[in-house]
């Protein structure tokens, strides 16, 4: 069972390390401005996090088939013995990792937000510019009112 759980602890830490190659990819092409690409990585990062979420639970089922009060692994650290060394490194190198992963992901949110906001901002300066402000040929060749801002339009189909 302890090989298990060292087994299962260095695939979460191999995962953890293609999520971070993930992540800052997703970042350079938020830089470049190429969101078909970063919506394709999207994809791809939220897979291996169910990955990594399924690997979690069967160390959890595994830590409670040793010992059910046990909350965590280093709770059970007289079970694995000589072995436990090495499974410290693995713990460590997840936690490192984990952490890592968490600020490139807030950096890749903190850039998504400000091209949102670059975004939005030109968007509603073309809106205001391409507004006429004066009155103008209506869609029938006939001099209407311009409206300042869009209409909404119901209707049933």
């Amino acid at each position: 069972m302890t090989r298990r759980i060292l087994e299962n602890l260095t695939r979460q830490a191999q995962a953890l390390r293609v999520l971070l190659l993930l992540q800052e990819e997703e970042f350079a092409h938020l830089k470049e401005f190429r969101p078909q690409s970063v919506g394709a990585l999207e994809f791809s990062i939220q897979e291996l996090m169910r990955q990594i979420l399924v690997e979690r639970t069967n160390v959890r089922t595994m830590m409670a088939a040793i010992n059910p009060a046990a909350r965590r692994l280093r709770e059970l650290s007289e079970v694995f013995g000589e072995a436990w060394p090495a499974l410290a490194k693995v713990l460590d190198e997840i936690d490192a990792l984990e952490q890592t992963t968490a600020k490139q992901a807030e950096k890749s949110y903190r850039l998504a937000l400000a091209l949102f906001d670059q975004s939005s901002g030109y968007m509603e300066f073309f809106r205001k510019e391409l507004t006429p402000k004066r009155l103008t040929y209506g869609p029938r060749g006939v001099i209407g009112q311009a409206k300042p801002d869009p209409a909404l339009m119901r209707g049933a189909f």
